[in-house]
């Protein structure tokens, strides 16, 4: 991160240097929040005094987040704090901001997100729209359910076990191996 402290006003050269250092301490704070390996980032901080005012301006560009703060005190070290809490509170809310709508999109299965897209971000709006498949209404056992899985193109099948009466279903795994799952 590429750091310019520029000071005006301030008459005192010792002062002045004291000021730069106190505000470039303050300022690895800030650097938490930003990634200078990947995005070169720049943090411009302004020192200015007239009379009683005193005021600290932190400027920071970053390819993906941007950031001012101006506080104006009696006291400058104040100043300086003020801004980098400032700054600090920004960035936060702005990396808060992306990771969190990060989250969100990552949340929402692929098969969900292709199908709002299709859709145009809205499910089928009428029954026309929804395919249905009926089972058989007589009850199968395991190993009609098992032939009939063979025999279809469909990659799993659901019916009425005649032995318990509970619904279960026959796929076959990446293996070849037929699974059965019940409730």
């Amino acid at each position: 991160m590429k750091v310019t402290v520029t000071t005006r006003h301030i008459s005192n050269k010792r002062k002045s240097e004291e000021l730069k250092s106190y505000a470039l301490e303050k300022s690895k704070r800030i650097e938490r929040y930003l990634r200078s390996e990947r995005d070169p980032s720049e943090l411009r901080i302004i020192l200015s005094s007239e009379k009683y005012r005193n005021r600290a301006e932190f400027i920071i560009n970053n390819i993906n987040l941007k950031a001012a703060s101006t506080v104006e005190t009696e006291d400058m070290h104040t100043s300086i704090d003020q801004a980098v809490d400032a700054i600090i509170k920004q960035l936060r809310k702005q990396t808060d901001k992306k990771i969190t709508s990060k989250r969100r999109s990552a949340l929402r299965p692929k098969n969900e997100m292709q199908d709002a897209q299709s859709y145009g971000d809205f499910p089928p709006t009428s029954y026309e729209d929804i395919r249905v498949h009926k089972l058989p209404p007589k009850p199968m056992s395991v190993e009609e359910a098992s032939l009939q899985l063979k025999v279809s193109d469909a990659n799993f099948v659901a019916f009425k076990n005649s032995e318990n009466g509970e619904m279960n279903v026959v796929y076959i795994n990446r293996r070849g191996q037929v699974i059965l799952i019940e409730p």
